[in-house]
């Protein structure tokens, strides 16, 4: 069923072993879809050792930029989003579905919206489409893909847990963080710091299924939020300012800002 597609496609799945029940109910969704699809997973005993983390990790890197190191659970997301990259790149696949195994979706809307958007995907462009809600986005210049969903510009994400990339971009993504310095899901970093584009299709079309599983990275990252340095929170209070200024003298007025209410 691939065929039909004028591009190769392949749906990666990140799944360690120990989340067994994740991986059937995934299973029997993707099985309805026209994708093939791979799980896989960094191995925790091996690339969570001290010694590992010290080549894959950049610890002072990640305190200067988040104001606190990794969770391990962090660090695991991370690296196993690094690792689909990786996969995808060796494969002949021309543009990647990426999937955390907490993901969430109606088999219909997930075939109907991604085949449109596979209509319009420039593989040569570094371009990630977002598939989950997101923070913010600009509604100016939005292209249309049919009467109940466009293609958006986004400002501001926190969730990776769907997502198509080309390989453009997945081999900009390597590079920027090929130490894994800053979280996965940190799309603003990856778009300063890969050069990429990042798109959003709006509504979106996946969800974490929290409520059954839990999410991934909330849990650990509530608690290590209150432990981060004084630098950081600095830093951080000169960026927002930043933000803001852009946001309320550019993006509002002539782009079309949009703010996500309840993400």
């Amino acid at each position: 069923m691939v065929s039909q597609f004028k591009m190769k496609i392949t749906i990666f799945i990140m799944n360690p072993d120990k989340n067994y029940e994740r991986r059937e109910v995934l299973t029997e969704l993707l099985k309805q879809t026209p994708f093939q699809f791979q799980f896989m997973s960094i191995n925790d005993d091996i690339d969570l050792a001290p010694g590992a983390i010290s080549k894959s990790h950049d610890i002072k890197k990640t305190k200067d930029s988040l104001g606190r190191d990794f969770t391990r659970g962090e660090l695991a997301s991370t690296l196993n989003h690094l690792l689909c990259y990786r996969k995808f790149l060796e494969s002949e696949n021309d543009i990647a579905i990426i999937l955390e195994d907490d993901a969430d979706f109606i088999v219909d809307k997930f075939n109907y919206v991604v085949s449109l958007l596979i209509n319009i995907i420039n593989e040569n462009k570094p371009y990630v489409y977002l598939l989950t809600p997101v923070i913010s986005y600009l509604n100016n210049n939005s292209q249309r893909l049919s009467a109940d969903y466009k293609v958006v510009e986004v400002v501001q994400s926190l969730d990776s847990s769907g997502y198509i990339l080309t390989r453009e971009a997945a081999e900009k993504m390597i590079i920027a963080n090929s130490k894994a310095w800053f979280i996965a899901d940190e799309w603003v970093k990856y778009r300063r710091h890969a050069n990429i584009n990042i798109f959003s299709v709006i509504p979106p079309i996946i969800i974490q299924n929290i409520g059954v599983f839990g999410s991934n990275l909330q849990n650990s990252r509530a608690k290590a939020v209150k432990s981060r340095t004084l630098k950081y929170i600095l830093s951080r209070m000169g960026y927002k300012f930043v933000a803001d200024a852009k946001k309320y003298l550019w993006l509002v007025p002539f782009k079309g800002y949009i703010r996500n209410k309840g993400v």
